[in-house]
C-alpha cells in the first residue's frame, strides 16, 4: 500500500523524499507539514550532489515521526541495513543508474522495506 501511494505522489511530480512523506501521511495518519515537504527540497536528489538517497532520509524521518526516540535509533540502524543489503549502495547517483532499476525501483522497494518494519514494530506492541 505505501509503495503505490508513494509513486503516486512521485508521478504527481513531488520528489523523491516528499513522496515518502506524503504516502505514509496517507497510509499512517501522520500530518506532514508544507515546511516539511519544502526541508525535503534540501535533500533531493542525494542534498544536491548525488550523494545519501533522500528515498532512504525520508524513511527514516518517518521512523521518528513514529516511534520514540530510542526504538527510531534501532529501526534506522535495521532500515539503513536492510538498504545496503538490497541496493549495494545509499548513494543517490548510483541508484538513478539504469543497474538498480531507477528512483521508481528504489522507492517501491524502499517504501516496502519501511512498511515491514513499520508493520513488524506495531505488531510487537
Amino acid at each position: 500500500m505505501l509503495e503505490n501511494k508513494a509513486l503516486y505522489y512521485y508521478k504527481k511530480g513531488y520528489n523523491c523524499s516528499q513522496c515518502v512523506l506524503k504516502a505514509c501521511e496517507s497510509v499512517y495518519n501522520i500530518p506532514i507539514s508544507k515546511q516539511s515537504l519544502k526541508l525535503c527540497s534540501a535533500v533531493n536528489t542525494g542534498f544536491g550532489i548525488g550523494n545519501i538517497c533522500s528515498v532512504l532520509v525520508a524513511g527514516i524521518m518517518v521512523l521518528g515521526l513514529l516511534f520514540s526516540e530510542e526504538d527510531s535509533k534501532r529501526l534506522r540502524i535495521k532500515f539503513l541495513n536492510q538498504f545496503q543489503e538490497t541496493f549495494g549502495n545509499l548513494n543517490c547517483s548510483y541508484l538513478r543508474g539504469s543497474s538498480t532499476g531507477g528512483c521508481e525501483h528504489v522507492i517501491g522497494k524502499t517504501c516496502n522495506m519501511l512498511e515491514k518494519i513499520i508493520k513488524e514494530e506495531y505488531s510487537k506492541n
